[in-house]
Order: C-alpha cells, then structure tokens, then sequence
C-alpha cells in the first residue's frame, strides 16, 4: 500500500515540477513581452501553448508506437519486468496537455482574486495573469480542434480505404 502511495506521488510530483517549469518560463516570456507590449505578452502565451500541445502530441505519438514499443522489450534482458514497469508509468501518468489544462485553471482562479483585489501582487503578477486568464479556453479551443482535425482525418482515410475497395471490386 505504501509503495503505490508512493509510486503515484513520484508521477504527481513530476507533474506538478513540469507545471512549474511552465509556469515560470510562461511567467518570463510574458513579463519581458509585457515590457513591449501586452498584445504581444498574450501573443507570446498564445505561441508557447501551441508549441507545447504541439511537442505533447509528437512525443506521445512517437513514444506510443505498439510495434517499437514490443520490439524494444523483446530486445530487454527481461521482457515481463520492462512490460510491467511501462503498465504502472501509463496507468500513473497523464499527458502535459492535462497539466496545462491544471495551471490555467489555476490561473483562472487567481484572475479572480486579482480582480477582488488587486493590490494582493505587483504590476508585473498582474500582467502575467492579465495577459493569460482567458488561456483556458484558448486550450480548450484548440484542444477541441485538434480533436476534431484527427477526427475529420481518420473518418478521411476510412473513406478512401472503402472507395479503393469498391472501385477494386468494380475493376475485377
């Protein structure tokens, strides 16, 4: 029992150090863009969000391959280990997508408070949260739309794949 509590706050608090990893170089790049502008503060938010979607969706589609992921673990010196180690990081692990989604919640929740009181933080904490509090729906947005592209894609090749089909029964 105590080794699953602690093999789940090991994940918890892997995410938790990305989330603040992100947190701080979102909180820089917005505070030196700031320094220009707010536009290209949001701006500067907009494109860091879409380069982490972008490197999460290709590292989990490159990582999440079924055939190099079994040939990797013939190749181990112990198969059954290696093939149980990578069931407990997947059932333990969420994707950075769902830590972004965390933080601008909690972003979302510290606009609030900012606009009950905005003495609470400096000029430079209240153009961070100025300039990303609407982000969450940025994410989900584009999250959406990812979803839907692949959907589109997917239902694309389905398609082609029975026209291929039905014009090679025709040809026969």
């Amino acid at each position: 029992m105590l080794r699953k509590i602690m093999q789940k706050s090991k994940y918890l608090f892997s995410d938790l150090f990305f989330m603040i990893v992100y947190g701080f170089i979102l909180y820089y790049l917005t505070a030196w863009l700031a320094g220009y502008s707010l536009l290209f503060a949001y701006l500067g938010n907009l494109a860091l969000m879409i380069l982490i979607l972008a490197i999460d969706e290709l590292t989990l589609y490159k990582m999440m391959q079924p055939e190099k992921i079994a040939l990797r673990m013939k190749k181990a010196k112990d198969p059954e280990k290696n093939f149980q180690a990578l069931l407990r990081g997947l059932e333990n692990s969420v994707s950075f997508k769902t830590d972004l989604y965390l933080f601008y919640i909690f972003i979302l929740i510290a606009s609030q408070i900012m606009d009950f009181n905005s003495a609470l933080a400096g000029e430079g904490f209240n153009n961070f949260i100025l300039t990303t509090r609407y982000s969450i729906l940025l994410l989900l947005a584009l999250d959406s739309l990812i979803r839907h592209f692949s959907k589109d894609r997917e239902r694309m090749r389905k398609i082609s794949e029975k026209l291929k089909e039905t014009l090679t029964e025709n040809q026969d």
